[in-house]
């Protein structure tokens, strides 16, 4: 299941590259979920509900990226699958 969580998360990296029009914070906010899926997949607590953050980050998404708001419903999939 990890493996596949890596190449979803490999794939919203190559379609953030894509993007330029992400403003500074919306950037900031997807590098932190990218460091908390990290954390979890490896065992490690966070404090806060990292799917409900995805999920917000997932909505702001669907209009102007359809593309990274399906790659995050895809991640937010496996992370439920995991338990986490």
């Amino acid at each position: 299941m990890s493996e596949q969580l890596k190449q979803k998360l490999q794939s919203l990296h190559d379609a953030l590259q894509q993007v330029d029009s992400l403003d500074e914070d919306t950037r900031a906010l997807l590098n932190t979920l990218d460091k908390d899926i990290a954390r979890v997949t490896a065992g490690n607590p966070i404090s806060e509900n990292l799917t409900d953050k995805l999920e917000e980050q997932t909505v702001k998404f669907e209009g102007e990226h359809p593309q990274m708001s399906a790659i995050l419903r895809d991640v937010i999939d496996l992370l439920g699958k995991m338990g986490i």
